[in-house]
Protein backbone atom coordinates (compact mmCIF):
# COMPACT_ATOMS: atom_id res chain seq x y z
CA UNK A 1 0.00 0.00 0.00
CA UNK A 2 1.41 3.40 -1.04
CA UNK A 3 2.18 5.97 1.63
CA UNK A 4 1.04 9.57 1.58
CA UNK A 5 2.27 11.73 -1.28
CA UNK A 6 4.65 14.58 -0.51
CA UNK A 7 5.35 17.78 -2.45
CA UNK A 8 8.96 18.85 -2.94
CA UNK A 9 11.07 21.18 -5.07
CA UNK A 10 14.66 20.81 -6.22
CA UNK A 11 16.95 23.33 -7.92
CA UNK A 12 18.59 21.96 -11.11
CA UNK A 13 20.67 23.42 -13.94
CA UNK A 14 17.38 23.72 -15.86
CA UNK A 15 15.63 25.64 -13.10
CA UNK A 16 13.57 24.68 -10.10
CA UNK A 17 11.50 21.53 -10.52
CA UNK A 18 8.42 20.90 -8.38
CA UNK A 19 7.61 17.23 -7.95
CA UNK A 20 5.29 14.91 -6.06
CA UNK A 21 7.00 12.03 -4.25
CA UNK A 22 5.19 8.79 -3.49
CA UNK A 23 6.78 5.96 -1.54
CA UNK A 24 5.99 2.49 -2.86
CA UNK A 25 7.08 -1.12 -2.51
CA UNK A 26 9.31 -1.01 -5.58
CA UNK A 27 13.00 -1.57 -6.27
CA UNK A 28 13.93 1.50 -8.29
CA UNK A 29 13.18 5.22 -8.55
CA UNK A 30 10.63 6.00 -11.27
CA UNK A 31 9.90 9.41 -12.78
CA UNK A 32 7.01 10.54 -14.95
CA UNK A 33 6.07 13.90 -16.48
CA UNK A 34 2.29 14.15 -16.90
CA UNK A 35 0.47 16.06 -19.68
CA UNK A 36 -0.28 18.89 -17.24
CA UNK A 37 3.52 19.24 -16.82
CA UNK A 38 3.48 17.99 -13.24
CA UNK A 39 6.37 15.69 -12.24
CA UNK A 40 5.65 12.51 -10.28
CA UNK A 41 8.33 10.39 -8.67
CA UNK A 42 7.85 7.01 -6.99
CA UNK A 43 10.63 5.55 -4.88
CA UNK A 44 11.32 2.83 -2.30
CA UNK A 45 10.93 3.82 1.34
CA UNK A 46 14.64 3.22 2.04
CA UNK A 47 15.90 5.75 -0.56
CA UNK A 48 16.87 9.15 0.90
CA UNK A 49 15.39 12.34 -0.54
CA UNK A 50 18.88 13.60 -1.50
CA UNK A 51 19.34 10.50 -3.67
CA UNK A 52 15.94 11.04 -5.27
CA UNK A 53 16.80 14.66 -5.99
CA UNK A 54 20.12 13.62 -7.48
CA UNK A 55 18.12 11.37 -9.82
CA UNK A 56 15.84 14.29 -10.76
CA UNK A 57 18.82 16.55 -11.42
CA UNK A 58 20.27 13.92 -13.76
CA UNK A 59 16.92 13.83 -15.60
CA UNK A 60 16.38 17.61 -15.71
CA UNK A 61 17.02 17.87 -19.47
CA UNK A 62 14.46 15.13 -20.13
CA UNK A 63 11.95 16.84 -17.81
CA UNK A 64 12.46 20.17 -19.57
CA UNK A 65 11.94 18.60 -23.02
CA UNK A 66 8.83 16.74 -21.86
CA UNK A 67 7.30 19.92 -20.43
CA UNK A 68 8.10 21.86 -23.62
CA UNK A 69 6.41 19.12 -25.65
CA UNK A 70 3.24 19.12 -23.55
CA UNK A 71 3.08 22.92 -23.51
CA UNK A 72 3.33 22.98 -27.31
CA UNK A 73 0.37 20.61 -27.68
CA UNK A 74 -2.85 22.44 -28.61
CA UNK A 75 -5.28 22.81 -25.72
CA UNK A 76 -9.01 23.04 -26.02
CA UNK A 77 -9.97 26.60 -25.14
CA UNK A 78 -13.52 27.46 -24.13
CA UNK A 79 -15.66 28.92 -26.89
CA UNK A 80 -16.13 32.69 -26.94
CA UNK A 81 -19.31 33.80 -25.24
CA UNK A 82 -22.10 34.94 -27.53
CA UNK A 83 -24.05 36.38 -24.59
CA UNK A 84 -27.21 34.38 -25.21
CA UNK A 85 -29.55 32.59 -22.82
CA UNK A 86 -28.42 29.12 -21.82
CA UNK A 87 -24.67 29.77 -22.04
CA UNK A 88 -22.62 28.90 -18.99
CA UNK A 89 -19.53 30.49 -17.49
CA UNK A 90 -17.26 29.67 -14.56
CA UNK A 91 -17.24 31.83 -11.45
CA UNK A 92 -14.96 30.83 -8.56
CA UNK A 93 -14.98 27.24 -9.76
CA UNK A 94 -18.76 26.90 -10.13
CA UNK A 95 -20.98 27.17 -13.21
CA UNK A 96 -23.22 30.18 -13.75
CA UNK A 97 -25.98 30.19 -16.36
CA UNK A 98 -26.63 33.30 -18.46
CA UNK A 99 -30.16 34.49 -19.20
CA UNK A 100 -31.10 37.44 -21.38
CA UNK A 101 -34.28 39.27 -20.32
CA UNK A 102 -36.12 42.16 -22.03
CA UNK A 103 -36.70 45.07 -19.67
CA UNK A 104 -37.29 48.80 -19.38
CA UNK A 105 -33.64 49.52 -18.58
CA UNK A 106 -30.24 47.83 -18.82
CA UNK A 107 -28.96 46.17 -15.65
CA UNK A 108 -27.53 42.87 -14.45
CA UNK A 109 -28.39 40.76 -11.40
CA UNK A 110 -27.29 37.40 -10.14
CA UNK A 111 -29.71 35.06 -8.41
CA UNK A 112 -28.02 31.90 -7.19
CA UNK A 113 -26.47 30.14 -10.16
CA UNK A 114 -28.13 32.37 -12.78
CA UNK A 115 -26.90 35.72 -14.10
CA UNK A 116 -29.71 37.81 -15.62
CA UNK A 117 -28.89 40.52 -18.15
CA UNK A 118 -31.90 42.86 -18.44
CA UNK A 119 -31.82 44.86 -21.67
CA UNK A 120 -34.05 47.23 -23.58
CA UNK A 121 -32.76 45.75 -26.83
CA UNK A 122 -31.97 42.06 -26.38
CA UNK A 123 -30.84 41.75 -30.02
CA UNK A 124 -27.93 44.18 -29.62
CA UNK A 125 -24.89 41.92 -29.01
CA UNK A 126 -22.58 44.87 -28.27
CA UNK A 127 -24.99 46.00 -25.57
CA UNK A 128 -25.15 42.49 -24.11
CA UNK A 129 -21.36 42.21 -24.08
CA UNK A 130 -20.92 45.68 -22.54
CA UNK A 131 -23.37 44.90 -19.72
CA UNK A 132 -21.77 41.52 -19.04
CA UNK A 133 -18.24 42.96 -19.04
CA UNK A 134 -19.24 45.68 -16.58
CA UNK A 135 -20.74 43.04 -14.27
CA UNK A 136 -17.67 40.81 -14.57
CA UNK A 137 -15.26 43.67 -13.81
CA UNK A 138 -17.29 44.54 -10.73
CA UNK A 139 -17.12 40.97 -9.46
CA UNK A 140 -13.39 40.74 -10.20
CA UNK A 141 -12.67 43.96 -8.31
CA UNK A 142 -14.73 42.88 -5.32
CA UNK A 143 -13.26 39.36 -5.07
CA UNK A 144 -9.67 40.26 -5.96
CA UNK A 145 -9.61 43.21 -3.55
CA UNK A 146 -10.96 41.00 -0.76
CA UNK A 147 -8.24 38.41 -1.42
CA UNK A 148 -5.58 41.14 -1.58
CA UNK A 149 -6.67 42.46 1.83
CA UNK A 150 -6.36 38.98 3.34
CA UNK A 151 -2.93 38.38 1.81
CA UNK A 152 -1.67 41.88 2.63
CA UNK A 153 -2.27 41.17 6.33
CA UNK A 154 0.23 38.29 6.23
CA UNK A 155 2.98 40.67 5.13
CA UNK A 156 2.61 43.06 8.08
CA UNK A 157 6.24 42.53 9.13
CA UNK A 158 7.37 44.10 5.82
CA UNK A 159 5.22 47.26 6.13
CA UNK A 160 4.10 46.96 2.50
CA UNK A 161 1.70 49.62 1.19
CA UNK A 162 -1.62 48.28 -0.08
CA UNK A 163 -1.19 48.19 -3.87
CA UNK A 164 -3.46 49.49 -6.59
CA UNK A 165 -5.36 46.75 -8.44
CA UNK A 166 -5.54 46.71 -12.23
CA UNK A 167 -7.48 44.23 -14.36
CA UNK A 168 -6.38 42.84 -17.70
CA UNK A 169 -7.33 39.94 -19.94
CA UNK A 170 -4.03 38.16 -20.53
CA UNK A 171 -3.27 35.10 -22.64
CA UNK A 172 -0.08 33.87 -20.95
CA UNK A 173 0.06 35.25 -17.40
CA UNK A 174 -2.10 35.09 -14.30
CA UNK A 175 -0.74 38.30 -12.87
CA UNK A 176 2.11 40.77 -12.70
CA UNK A 177 3.30 43.53 -10.39
CA UNK A 178 5.25 46.78 -10.34
CA UNK A 179 6.77 46.99 -6.83
CA UNK A 180 8.00 50.56 -7.26
CA UNK A 181 4.67 51.78 -8.67
CA UNK A 182 2.77 49.76 -6.03
CA UNK A 183 0.53 48.08 -8.63
CA UNK A 184 -0.70 44.51 -8.96
CA UNK A 185 -2.32 43.51 -12.25
CA UNK A 186 -4.50 40.39 -12.29
CA UNK A 187 -5.94 38.43 -15.18
CA UNK A 188 -9.75 38.71 -15.29
CA UNK A 189 -9.92 35.00 -16.06
CA UNK A 190 -8.69 34.22 -12.55
CA UNK A 191 -12.30 34.75 -11.47
CA UNK A 192 -13.13 31.41 -13.11
CA UNK A 193 -10.96 29.50 -10.61
CA UNK A 194 -11.61 28.63 -6.94
CA UNK A 195 -10.73 31.37 -4.45
CA UNK A 196 -7.63 29.57 -3.14
CA UNK A 197 -6.14 29.71 -6.67
CA UNK A 198 -6.58 33.48 -6.73
CA UNK A 199 -4.99 33.64 -3.28
CA UNK A 200 -1.95 31.76 -4.58
CA UNK A 201 -1.45 34.21 -7.47
CA UNK A 202 -1.92 37.25 -5.23
CA UNK A 203 0.55 35.86 -2.67
CA UNK A 204 3.05 35.25 -5.47
CA UNK A 205 2.78 38.89 -6.55
CA UNK A 206 3.05 40.22 -2.98
CA UNK A 207 6.24 38.18 -2.54
CA UNK A 208 7.70 40.13 -5.46
CA UNK A 209 7.30 43.32 -3.41
CA UNK A 210 9.91 41.81 -1.08
CA UNK A 211 12.00 39.87 -3.65
CA UNK A 212 11.56 41.21 -7.22
CA UNK A 213 13.01 38.01 -8.73
CA UNK A 214 12.50 34.25 -8.60
CA UNK A 215 15.42 33.55 -6.31
CA UNK A 216 15.56 30.95 -3.55
CA UNK A 217 14.67 33.72 -1.08
CA UNK A 218 11.54 34.45 -3.11
CA UNK A 219 10.39 30.81 -3.06
CA UNK A 220 11.25 30.47 0.64
CA UNK A 221 9.01 33.45 1.35
CA UNK A 222 6.22 32.10 -0.88
CA UNK A 223 6.41 28.75 0.91
CA UNK A 224 6.17 30.49 4.29
CA UNK A 225 3.29 32.75 3.30
CA UNK A 226 1.30 30.13 1.38
CA UNK A 227 2.51 26.55 1.99
CA UNK A 228 -0.16 25.06 -0.33
CA UNK A 229 0.89 27.18 -3.32
CA UNK A 230 1.96 24.24 -5.50
CA UNK A 231 -1.41 22.53 -5.08
CA UNK A 232 -3.34 25.74 -5.82
CA UNK A 233 -1.16 26.45 -8.85
CA UNK A 234 -1.84 22.96 -10.25
CA UNK A 235 -5.60 23.36 -9.69
CA UNK A 236 -5.55 26.75 -11.43
CA UNK A 237 -3.67 25.47 -14.47
CA UNK A 238 -6.02 22.49 -14.83
CA UNK A 239 -9.16 24.61 -14.32
CA UNK A 240 -8.54 27.63 -16.57
CA UNK A 241 -6.95 27.26 -20.02
CA UNK A 242 -5.35 30.50 -21.21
Amino acid sequence: MALQKEEHAVLTVDGEIDYVLERKKIKNINLRVKPDCSVYVSAPQRVAVREIEGFIKAKSKYIKRAKEYYRSCPKAKPAELEYVSGETLKLLGTEIELKIVRGSKDFSERKGSVLYLHLKDTEDIKRRKRLFTAWLDGVCREVFTDVMRDVHGRFSEYNLPFPELKLRTMTSRWGSCHPYKKIITLNRRLIEAPRHCIEQVVTHEFCHFVHPDHSKDFYDLLQRMYPEWRYSKAVLESTVVL
